[in-house]
């Protein structure tokens, strides 16, 4: 079972923030990931329909990162009026805490219409830190909505804006038509409709309750009512949240500070809407747009996309495919009607069947794609498994922290620090709760909600881990991997023995938490040209390498075994200086004071890269420079080629990768796969010294 708090360290370029990705379908879909764990493709397109739909937020620490964009702080707004105010505005971490499986609902009614043709509005009712936050309480209490604008006007009648302003004049408050106290009572009097929608926020980012508008409008008498706000329309409370959720949960854009006005279609996610009210939305027929979800494999083309009317999908290439959900409808329709069956679809007999009764499908598009149609219009006939649908409202949330120690820990957890152990979670037998500072809200982190933070051990700006951080943490090194490069070859130059024997240098000059990561050679795989070779050593490496060493250019010059090449291979040349010329005899210069230059023609040329490696190989050699071997061991064949490419047969069949049996093979043999300085050996270094640990007990 995955950790709740964890964080992948290593060198920069290593693969962390790679490797979180894998680690978030672990804990949202681990059948997914288990079915799936060799397409990237598939897995990436998984974890951003978890992005999308909100279960992964992503974040960077920085050191201006504060509490109040962790967790809760105060920004600046207007007011409907014009002035300033200020609300408390909730931080990633907390809006990613406060969602519907968080959050406390604290009534609960079903919803009586189609909500797809329902109008969907914005209401205030009072402000939760003003004095009128009792107007919300008595709203709940007694099924209806009021608004504060008219006083006591009645409005009753009124058909028009126009309407609405006479009124207001007739009261003897004359008021312009464009006044927005004229347009919000137009909207509740006039413009609003039973069965329509009311969300009431909580602040601009959060909503507290959704209702439903069950009557017309009326006036409350002061017999009724004997405080302000009696405009009222009658409500049935659908659903009341404590705490209050993200507007995330809802809408794509923020809420306004106008008391009342209509959500605009293009901002209402209707489908998290019919989740959050477990209503209908839209007919039940095959259009439905829940039939697929987005980030589903159904045989092995991912869903990204899908609407009433379009779905598209990934192919296993990458590219795009949509598909005209009336297509997969009329294909089930045929199949109701039992002149064709999906076996038919799958053996591209649908047209010949179909000949008598005639069809306008595409035979290109039904035929061209008979390996998955079958699926997707048996989903048609059948609708989305319950299995499926509910693995994707997994509640768990996961929260990907990139870089967590280049922020300042106490500054941004605060006392959330404690809350993030295990056992202090909700619902944990040592469970604990605090008030937050701005909000004054008692808050708890809930025992789903997973920290995956990523650290890069190189950072020499940083001091070191904040210790109530590593206690609360589970670490996972994410070392460099050359074995990634196996078969990576540029001119001769083998770049997984290229990369390993230059950690092996720093790590003795320095440690392992300054190696290079495997990332920096990785677009050698598409692209295994000198001129790619160039301009990683020249833009990244030599510059990294700068880092490392402060400068220290002698140091720097052993990692590139520079010292020992000749000098038109060397990347780092040392010119010489005729001090005397320069100053006379009578000034003393420190020779200390050593002056280096980098030799710009050394990128362009191989041996300066074979020279890495070994200073005493050249272009001509380096194709020969090992000796050809191959050895037997049960039943494994391991041989190396003369360019010291290491080749694993097992029964015959070449075995790719090669690394993980020879990691078998090596614990049989006794082999260990660590050098001396604790980095793991590459492909070639481990088969070399297979090779040799079966010779010898071969005698």
């Amino acid at each position: 079972m995955a950790s709740l708090n964890q964080i992948f360290f290593g060198p920069p370029g290593t693969g962390k923030t790679y490797a979180t990705i894998e680690a978030t379908l672990e804990i949202l879909d681990p059948e997914f990931l288990k079915a799936n764990l060799s397409d990237r493709k598939i897995l990436k397109a998984r974890f951003d329909a978890f992005v999308a739909a909100d279960h992964v937020k992503f974040v960077t620490f920085h050191q201006s990162f504060s509490y109040e964009d962790f967790v809760e702080g105060l920004r600046a707004d207007t007011d409907e009026d014009g002035h300033l105010i200020y609300e408390v505005v909730d931080g990633i971490f907390k809006s990613l805490c406060s969602t519907p499986a968080a959050a406390k609902v604290t009534h609960q009614e079903p919803a009586s219409t189609d909500i797809s043709t329902s109008r969907v509005w914005k209401m205030s009712l009072g402000n939760t830190q003003g004095s009128d936050a009792y107007v919300y309480d008595d709203c709940l209490k007694g099924n209806f909505a009021l608004l504060g604008y008219g006083d006591r006007i009645d409005f009753s009648g009124c058909k028009s804006r126009e309407d609405v302003a006479n009124r207001f004049a007739s009261a003897g408050q004359p008021l312009p038509i464009s006044a927005y106290a004229v347009k919000a009572v137009t909207d509740f009097v006039v413009r609003m409709k039973k069965g329509d929608l009311l969300v009431v926020t909580d602040g601009n980012t959060k909503f507290r309750a959704i209702g439903e508008v069950t009557g017309d409008y009326r006036c409350l008498s002061s017999e009724e009512r004997d405080a302000d706000y009696a405009q009222c329309r009658s409500v049935k409370w659908l659903r009341t949240y404590s705490p209050s959720l993200p507007y995330q949960q809802l809408t794509n854009v923020k809420f306004t500070q106008r008391t009342l006005y209509e959500l605009a279609e293009t901002a209402t996610d209707k489908s998290k809407l019919s989740q959050l009210l477990d209503a209908q939305y839209g007919s039940e027929d095959l259009t439905s747009p829940t039939l697929f979800r987005k980030g589903e494999s159904i045989g092995g083309y991912v869903v990204t996309y899908c609407s009433s009317e379009l779905l598209e999908l990934k192919k296993p290439n990458g590219n795009e495919l949509p598909i005209g959900l009336s297509l997969l409808k009329k294909l089930a329709d045929h199949v109701r009607k039992n002149e064709i069956t999906l076996e038919d679809i799958a053996e591209r007999r649908v047209f010949t069947k179909l000949s008598n009764v005639g069809t306008t499908l595409e035979p290109n598009l039904v035929n061209g794609y008979n390996n998955f149609m079958p699926a997707l219009v048996e989903r048609v006939l059948k609708g989305p498994p319950v299995v499926e649908s509910h693995a994707f409202l997994d509640t768990s949330r996961v929260l990907i922290i990139d870089e967590i120690n280049r922020g300042n820990i106490s500054r941004i957890f605060g006392e959330l620090i404690t809350l993030i152990e295990p056992s202090k979670r909700a619902g944990a037998p040592e469970a604990l709760e605090v008030t937050l500072p701005y909000s004054k809200d008692r808050f708890s982190i809930p025992g789903n909600v997973h920290l995956i933070g990523t650290m890069n051990t190189a950072d020499r700006s940083l001091a070191t881990l904040d210790i109530a951080l590593r206690r609360r943490f589970t670490f996972i090194e994410v070392p460099s991997n050359p074995s990634l490069l196996d078969e990576v070859e540029v001119e001769g130059v083998a770049i997984d023995e290229l990369l390993d024997v230059m950690n092996q240098r720093i790590a003795a000059l320095l440690d392992r938490d300054h190696c290079l990561g495997h990332a920096y050679f990785m677009p050698l795989k598409s692209q295994p040209t000198l001129e790619r070779l160039e301009s990683i050593f020249r833009q990244q490496i030599l510059p990294l390498l700068q880092e490392y060493f402060f400068e220290d250019w002698q140091r720097i010059q052993w990692v590139l075994n520079d010292q020992r090449k000749a000098a038109e291979n060397r990347f780092l040349l040392q010119p010489r200086q005729d001090l005397n010329t320069l100053f006379g005899d009578l000034v003393t210069v420190n020779q200390n004071n050593e002056r280096w230059e980098i030799n710009q023609a050394a990128f362009k040329n191989i041996e300066a890269y074979l020279g890495i490696i070994d200073h005493t190989v050249n272009a001509t050699s380096a194709a020969t420079r090992y000796e050809t071997q191959e050895v037997t061991y049960g039943d494994f064949i391991v041989r190396q080629s003369d360019s010291g490419t290491i080749e694993v047969l097992r029964n015959g069949v070449i075995e790719k990768p090669a690394m993980p049996v020879l990691k078998e093979l090596a614990g049989t043999l006794g082999v260990s796969t660590f050098t001396s300085n604790g980095t793991p050996m590459n492909t070639r270094r481990l088969g070399r010294k297979v090779i040799k640990s079966v010779r010898e007990q071969q005698g």
